[in-house]
């Protein structure tokens, strides 16, 4: 990664600091003494951390649209499969990247094992991997 976005990643991350560490302090203030219902305040190290930054020369990155096979630009959810599988979810249905190509999954009135609407309003892959649409 470049300095610029190293540069920058640090100050986005010490401006979170600096908003969590004031965020605490007006907890501590708010929080009356000797209160049972008062919640245990965490103590906040303000030494500077490192985060290891990985150098994307061998990543690919390619660009979807709907002339690639997206219903729409908006997607409102995104999940990973543990076979590895993209999952997308618009306002049309449901889209399956394996990262080569785009496959829609949509309402089909004469196959009741289709998707039961048009729009996905939710995605989760649980604990045993499955997908819930």
């Amino acid at each position: 990664m470049s300095q610029p976005h190293s540069t920058a990643l640090a100050i986005l991350l010490a401006v979170l600091f600096v908003g969590l560490v004031a965020e605490a302090q007006v907890n501590q203030r708010s929080t009356a003494p000797g209160t049972s219902t008062a919640v245990p305040q965490t103590r906040i190290n303000p030494g500077t951390i490192k985060l290891p930054i990985v150098d994307g020369a061998d990543m690919r990155f390619a660009r979807l649209s709907t002339s690639t096979g997206l219903l729409q630009t908006k997607i409102a959810q995104i999940v990973q499969d543990d076979q590895g599988f993209l999952w997308f979810g618009t306002q049309y249905g449901l889209i399956r990247y394996d990262g080569y190509s785009l496959r829609a999954f949509v309402n089909d009135p004469k196959d009741p094992h289709s998707l039961n609407g048009v729009q996905v309003d939710a995605l989760f892959k649980d604990r045993d991997g499955a997908l819930w649409v």
